[in-house]
């Protein structure tokens, strides 16, 4: 696929002539990264503005007391990275890593300023969608600290539904390598406890997971959970 017709579909870049979005394009740079590679570490200066083109992205961060947290997972067309307004020094404050084979464009720092002094109207975007992957990570905190852990998994599960699930045959089903060490990752669990909730969701007939894959079969029981 073109860069620019990618970029068409962009969120972040509605309203953009096909015209400039030729000129757009030539600052992205197509980047590609194996199962289980490192994109950028939190500390990495620079380390850009990226869009998922193909793939998925797990930003990890780890606690002070030594945890490892998955802050989110990033899918198509969704972006990551750290960008700093001003004399501020560039650093990121997490890590990306690939959860699968992965495709992304990526721009750097000067150069995506640079697009916002064309363009001021992205400078308004990009706070929006800065103001939403700040309270989507508000609402992750709220729910670790608030939510059981089994509220806490089937939130997820829902929230994964809605981003890469595709509905099959009355089921819904999330194709990507999850691990029970992922799921406990994102929900401030243990893998002991991911490991039994799962199965015992697996027994009474609400999930089904096979390698690579989870089927969600009963979406209600898990909304019931978080309502």
């Amino acid at each position: 696929m073109e860069k620019e017709n990618f970029l068409k579909e962009i969120p972040l870049l509605e309203g953009i002539p096909e015209e400039e979005l030729k000129k757009i394009s030539k600052y992205f740079h197509l980047k590609e990264y194996k199962k289980n590679e490192y994109i950028f570490f939190e500390g990495d200066e620079e380390p850009g503005i990226y869009i998922v083109i193909d793939g998925i992205v797990k930003l990890i961060k780890e606690t002070t007391d030594g945890k490892t947290v998955i802050l989110r997972l990033v899918t198509p067309k969704e972006v990551f990275g750290w960008l700093v307004m001003g004399d501020s020094k560039p650093s990121s404050t997490y890590t990306a890593q690939a959860l699968v084979d992965t495709k992304v464009l990526y721009i750097s720092n000067q150069d995506f300023l640079k697009l916002l002094n064309l363009y001021p109207a992205l400078a308004v975007k990009i706070t929006c969608d800065a103001s939403k992957m700040l309270l989507e990570a508000y609402d992750r905190l709220k729910s670790l600290a608030a939510e059981k852990v089994e509220g806490r998994i089937a939130n997820l599960l829902l929230e994964l539904s809605r981003k890469i699930g595709r509905e099959e045959d009355d089921k819904i089903v999330i194709k990507a390598p999850i691990t029970r060490q992922d799921l406990a990752e994102m929900t401030g669990t243990t893998v002991e406890t991911a490991i039994r909730i799962m199965s015992k969701w697996k027994k009474e007939g609400i999930v089904n997971t096979e390698r690579g894959k989870i089927e969600i079969l009963d979406p209600d029981y898990l909304e019931d959970l978080i309502a």
